[in-house]
């Protein structure tokens, strides 16, 4: 009897633990683990603490799941697969080793609209960009910051494949690392851009400031109530960094590293305003804005052999390039 009284005590104090509660923009509740770890990623950067487990956090999220519709274009992508000596057999290894994520940022308001990600280990999870990818973009940004008159050659942009990059081209100045606190972007390594990343909100924040010339921090969090009591209401604290002649001058750079970067991809992207891909070894990102939304989607393109050993191999560009289009134009609204 008394072993009996013992468990149902036990269930009850289980039954009554506290918990956090998550709640999508139309408040249903957000069970996935993994939206749940990137909104506590940002909750732990507005130092709220989410251990007190008395929290319910309203975020900005839809809620509607994109799930079956990815897994249908990972499908796509592994058939695209097998004409780079992929085999049928190796579908379980695809479906371990292909792993993206999708942030989806409304461009008027910053909400956060979706969120997406296959990386439901948290050991293997990314959360930064490495900052090397913007560094003609902010390199651009920072001269016409200063000197909104001065003139960038149209093709600055634009990768040639043949090209070495100078590691001139590679270092970060102090007047650079200055322009990026502009946009609360602090504690970069002097060392070179090679040495810095940011959270991948910080990259839509710079990616859409490039494409409308307004500082405007995408978020995720709308409000946090701490047993019913307002501890957190979000902001929009926007303002413009870029006049216009500024601002035209950068959309045209743009436009032409759209046009000749991607000519082979071009007509897969449907309305497209200006995006930006680019990798660092086994990542790849590309970050796209078609005028209502910004979407940034990254593929972790590595095969990994044998941990024992930390032995691996990259997945072909054009794979994760084409991954990333087929992501884009499955999940726009």
């Amino acid at each position: 009897m008394k072993t009996f009284q013992l468990l149902i005590l036990v269930f009850v104090l289980i039954s009554c633990k506290k918990e956090n509660m998550y709640y999508y923009s139309d408040n249903k509740p957000i069970k996935d683990s993994t939206v749940i770890r990137f909104v506590n990623e940002e909750l732990e950067k507005l130092k709220i603490n989410t251990n007190e487990k008395n929290l319910k956090i309203y975020t900005t999220l839809d809620s509607t799941s994109y799930q079956t519709n990815l897994d249908s274009i990972r499908n796509k992508i592994f058939e695209n697969a097998l004409s780079f000596n992929f085999k049928h057999k190796d579908r379980k290894a695809f479906n371990d080793w292909l792993r993206e994520k999708i942030i989806v940022v409304d461009n008027h308001s910053g909400n956060v609209v979706n969120f997406y990600s296959s990386f439901r280990n948290k050991k293997h999870d990314r959360s930064e960009v490495p900052l090397v990818g913007f560094r003609k973009l902010i390199k651009v940004g920072n001269v016409l910051y200063k000197t909104p008159d001065s003139q960038i050659p149209e093709n600055y942009l634009f990768n040639y494949s043949s090209t070495i990059t100078s590691s001139k081209e590679l270092e970060i100045s102090k007047e650079e690392i200055q322009f990026l606190s502009t946009f609360n972007i602090n504690n970069l390594n002097t060392k070179g851009y090679f040495y810095n990343y940011i959270s991948y909100l910080d990259a839509i924040t710079l990616f859409q400031t490039f494409s409308d010339g307004f500082i405007k921090k995408p978020h995720v969090i709308e409000k946090v109530l701490n047993k019913e009591k307002m501890i957190y209401l979000q902001e929009n604290n926007t303002h413009k960094i870029f006049d216009e002649n500024s601002l035209q001058k950068i959309l045209h750079l743009l436009n032409y590293q759209k046009k000749y970067s991607l000519e082979a991809y071009k007509n897969q992207l449907i309305r497209t305003q200006n995006l930006i891909f680019f990798g660092m070894n086994s990542d790849h990102y590309m970050i796209i804005n078609d005028g209502k939304y910004t979407y940034l989607i990254h593929i972790f393109g590595a095969v990994v052999t044998s941990l024992d050993k930390k032995e691996y191999k990259i997945i072909p560009s054009q794979i994760c390039k084409n991954a990333g289009i087929k992501y884009y134009n499955a999940i726009r609204k």
